[in-house]
Order: C-alpha cells, then structure tokens, then sequence
C-alpha cells in the first residue's frame, strides 16, 4: 500500500562513534575510527543527524544517541572535550557570525572564514584548460584575451543572490511561501502549539538548555526569560540536550542524554507551568499526540522492556502512564525520528544500515496506544515509506511527512540538498494501511550550498523551515498547494 522510497547517496545519521580505546591524542575525541568506539549521545553536537554506514562520523544537531550500541558491543571510554565539533557548536557559543562569513571548526578550535560554496560558479568554460596556464594567443581565439577560468575557483557565497526569505534554497512548483519570522541565533529544535482564535505559540530549544516562548506566530524573538530548563535543577552537567521539542497541545517535552547513554525527558504543563522529570535511555527524538508523546529511544522509566523502540508517554492523567508502543523490524537498529501529520498518521523511524521511516494509520496505533500493547513495524499495515543514508531531518507537514536531506562536507559540516514532502493517507476499507505519495522536491538547492536548513517543525496545515545563510536566520512558513 506505501511506496518505498529509497535513496542511496551518503547523508546523515543522528549518531557520532568517537574516542578510539588507543588514541594517542585524547583532545582529538569525536572522530571516527573503528566498531570498537563508542557512541555519544544525541546533543554531544549542536546539530545532529544520522551516520551513513560507519562512514561518516558526524550528527546534525544534538547529536547522537543512541542506540544500538549496546547490540554491537561497543564499550565506553573517557573522552575530554574539544572547544568545537563542527560550526554549529561555535554558533552556540559566540553566537552568530559576521555577515558574509561562517564559523570553521579547525583542529577543535572556532575560526572564522569567508562563507563559500563548494561547486564551481557558472562554469562557462568549466575545465577546458585543464589546470594549465593560458598559452599565448596563437589566433584560436580570434584574437582575444583568454578569459579567466571560470570553473577553477568557487563563486563564494556572499556574491550569490539570495532570496530575503528563502537564501538559496529554490522553492518548488506546488508550494508556496506564506510568510517569515526571525529566528533567534542561539535556538535550536523548535514546535508550535495552537491557541485561541487561530493562533500559533513558537517554542524553542536554546543553547543554554532551556525552552523559551519564543511569540505568536509571526512575531517570534528572542526571549530572556526561560520556560522551564531540560536539565532538572541539580543535574548532570555534563547532559547533551537532545534535538527535539514536542507538545501534546497542553505539555511540552525536551530531553538531554549523557555519555553513558543515560538521560531523561522534561514534560513541561504550560497551564500549571510544573515540570516532571522522567528518566529515558538514549531518547533520540519524540513527538506529540493529543495526550500523549511517543518517545524513540532505549528505555523509558517504568516500562519493563528496553531496548531501541518506540515508547509511549500517556499525559491525561497523573501519574502519566507508559508503554512499549513499536518495536523494529530489524535486531541491529538505533533510534531513529518521529513524526505528526494532519490526519493524525505517524511516522516512525529507526537506522540500520539506513534511516528508515513507517507510516503508522491511527486506526492501527490508537487501539495499542490505549491497551499499552506493542506494534511490530514488520506488518503489512506500516509500510516502509523511505530508506536512505540522506535523511537529516523528518517533521509533519499537512497530511504527509516533510524530510531534509543532504550530505557532508570533507570536515562533516551538513550541507542541505533539499526539503522533500511524501503525502501519506489511510488505506483499506478499515482504514489500518496507510498509502504514501511519490517523493515531491520542496526546497531544492543544486548548485550550491549557501542556504542551510537548521529545524523543522509542523504549524497548522504548514510547515516551519529555519533557514541560514549570509544574511542571518529566519523562520518560513511553507504552505502545500491542493492537487
């Protein structure tokens, strides 16, 4: 009933293996090297993704967790921090960068360079010297002066055009841009909830790991007066804040792991404004429903069965209740990302090789939601709607699900490709299947990568994309056209 979607260019994964058991330089400690190394948890970088098949050793956003780790074996070994991982984690610490340039990670220190992209300008005579300096003008050209290689030097990014609001990135026929807000520097993950009369509250993840009301869309800034903090008063400090922010409509949820994998979710009442603090191995990323989160991760405190799966947390009442919700079809898996749409279908991920998303129909999750039983993904009846080492990000977007994809660069920075969208429907007479769209490009950015795509989050039938580049951040409502 779903199509599969499949895509096998490298990309991410929200996971880093770091600290080799024989490194000779400790400073050096979030690199890859072998199986034998340990997996840091989602938030030990600024933004994490996935890794592609021990090939690349970087994460998006908070980084990793997770998962899986157990399964191979892996042990953990002291590690001693660098100033910087990559150029968020500089970001997150001396705040934006000057106009037209980027913060580098070098040697695990923050230095600032011009932005640049990395492909050729218009190459207009793209290698046709080869490399070689210009002869003398032996008449081929008729007489004119050879001109300068177009192809051998990168146009740099601050000579690109860029949309006020969309940078580089190009939007795509059936899509439209609705409107655009400011977003702050230092926040990360991001959600929206609904208020009266149509309205729209953004909340946001800050790099001092707090949550912040951010405004009423479209009027968002940046607040100086946190909402609650996702470490609880007397924590670890040592906790990574995990990627995500979620609501059910009335709570919100954030989470932080440790080195060890331990960690806990922050469920936030913004109508009491208390928080309770619930111990959840490796949470990776989360999602709300009315009255309840659905947790990916390898454990959640008063559920007997751990392991990497899809956990419940059930808010309507006190104390909230818990339940294993899905498990993976794969034994090897880790903790992968979860998603909302419209017509209430979730998607649930995992990695095993690739980042892998199902589409579950509320017909099929509501009934073991509430009888606190467990799915196996392996059914029929949540099809495989995407697999592919490019997944960076997966959020809802009207009736379908919104993914940002891309690869990385030589020194792991993420570089977006595109925003994509697969519309996802129930199926079947009893409506427990679920049929998924063809893959439909949203955003796209070819030719270069100027423009980064920084969160995700669902608004309404919409979708909120913070966007990066020379000019600074914003927040863009997207908004999918009726067929």
């Amino acid at each position: 009933m779903g199509t599969d979607h499949t895509d096998a260019s490298e990309g991410g994964r929200g996971w880093v293996i770091v600290c080799v058991l024989s490194r000779a330089a400790p400073e050096r400690s979030f690199r890859i090297h072998s199986l034998r190394e340990v997996v840091v948890p989602e938030g030990a970088r600024s933004r994490t993704r996935m890794m592609t098949e021990m090939k690349k050793s970087r994460s998006l956003s908070q980084v990793v967790m997770a998962v899986g780790a157990v399964a191979f074996g892996w042990m953990v070994t002291g590690c001693s921090g660098p100033e910087c991982v990559d150029r968020f984690d500089c970001q997150n610490s001396k705040g934006a960068p000057p106009a037209g340039k980027q913060y580098v990670c070098e040697a695990d220190t923050c230095v600032v360079k011009d932005v640049a992209s990395p492909n050729p300008g218009n190459g207009s005579d793209a290698g046709t010297d080869a490399g070689t300096e210009p002869e003398p003008d032996a008449g081929t050209d008729a007489g004119t002066e050879p001109e300068p290689d177009a192809g051998t030097e990168p146009t740099a990014c601050a000579d690109l055009p860029h949309d006020a609001r969309l940078g580089t990135l190009q939007l795509q026929p059936g899509f439209t841009v609705v409107e655009s807000a400011p977003l702050p520097a230092s926040i990360g993950a991001i959600t929206s909830v609904a208020g009266a009369s149509g309205s729209y509250t953004v909340y946001g993840v800050n790099s001092d790991k707090s949550v912040y009301a951010l405004g009423t869309w479209p009027n968002v800034a940046a607040s100086t007066t946190p909402l609650f903090p996702v470490v609880e008063p007397n924590g670890p400090q040592d906790a990574f804040v995990s990627n995500y922010l979620a609501s059910d409509g009335v709570r919100l949820v954030a989470g932080y792991t440790r080195a060890d994998l331990s960690g806990k979710v922050a469920v936030h009442d913004t109508v009491t404004n208390a928080s309770t603090y619930l111990s959840a191995k490796g949470n990776f990323s989360a999602v709300g429903l009315d009255g309840a989160f659905l947790l990916n991760g390898l454990a959640l405190e008063g559920v007997s069965e751990t392991g990497s799966a899809v956990y419940a947390l059930k808010t309507q009442s006190t104390p909230f209740s818990v339940s294993r919700l899905a498990t993976f079809p794969v034994a090897q898996s880790a903790s992968g990302f979860n998603a909302l749409t419209t017509n209430k279908i979730v998607v649930l991920g995992y990695y095993g090789g690739n980042n892998v998303l199902h589409a579950v129909s509320p017909e099929t999750y509501a009934p073991a939601l509430a009888a606190g039983t467990s799915l196996d993904l392996a059914d029929t009846n949540t099809p495989r709607i995407y697999a592919g080492s490019d997944l960076f990000y997966a959020a809802g977007f009207g009736a379908g699900v919104a993914l940002h994809r891309g690869s990385y660069s030589e020194s792991y920075e993420q570089l977006t490709h595109d925003v994509s969208r697969i519309a996802l429907s129930p199926a079947g007479s009893d409506g427990k299947g679920v049929t998924a769209g063809d893959l439909k490009a949203v955003l796209t950015q070819s030719n270069n990568t100027c423009t980064s795509v920084v969160a995700m989050a669902p608004l309404a039938e919409d979708l909120l994309v913070g966007v990066e580049d020379k000019n600074g951040r914003r927040l863009v409502r997207l908004h999918a056209e009726t067929p």
